[in-house]
């Protein structure tokens, strides 16, 4: 269990008052459930990225799950530009980077099949994995709004 001083490690230390204390009230908050790392507006700013991870991984707060990835197959047209635009086949797949879609023996989210997308992999998907919130590339550039989340 983490202890007021570990949090505080995470803490701006700067005691500004905007989350409506001293920054050790705070982590004595944070230690009590009272308050999440969230609820410091210091933390949100580019010099203190990472810091609410850490506070949460210290916490033992285990992040939400993404929500899954659904693939309306009546609205698929097979164009299989979310295969093109998936952020795991492009950091993953040397044949995706050149614009030629990922090889056979490539471990992909989804390919297109008979014409329509067929999710096989969603754990790789940059959303589960790692960056739920900021990877929607797939149903961003689906023209048929056929990839939806949830």
């Amino acid at each position: 269990m983490a202890t007021v001083a570990e949090l505080q490690e995470f803490l701006p230390g700067t005691d500004c008052g905007e989350c409506g204390s001293t920054c050790g009230d705070f982590a004595a908050r944070l230690l009590g459930r009272e308050a999440a790392p969230e609820d410091c507006p210091v933390l949100h700013t580019p010099d203190y990225a990472g810091y609410i991870e850490a506070l949460n991984e210290l916490l033992g707060v285990v992040p939400a799950l993404a929500p899954p990835m659904h693939v309306d197959l009546e609205k698929c047209n097979g164009c299989g530009i979310c295969v093109a635009m998936c952020e795991h086949h492009l950091g993953n797949c040397p044949e995706a980077r050149l614009g030629r879609g990922p090889r056979l023996q490539d471990q992909v989210v989804f390919q297109v099949v008979n014409g329509t997308v067929v999710v096989l992999r969603q754990e790789l998907c940059v959303r589960m994995v790692q960056a739920a919130e900021k990877c929607s590339k797939c149903a961003e550039h689906c023209p048929t709004g056929a990839i939806t989340f949830g």
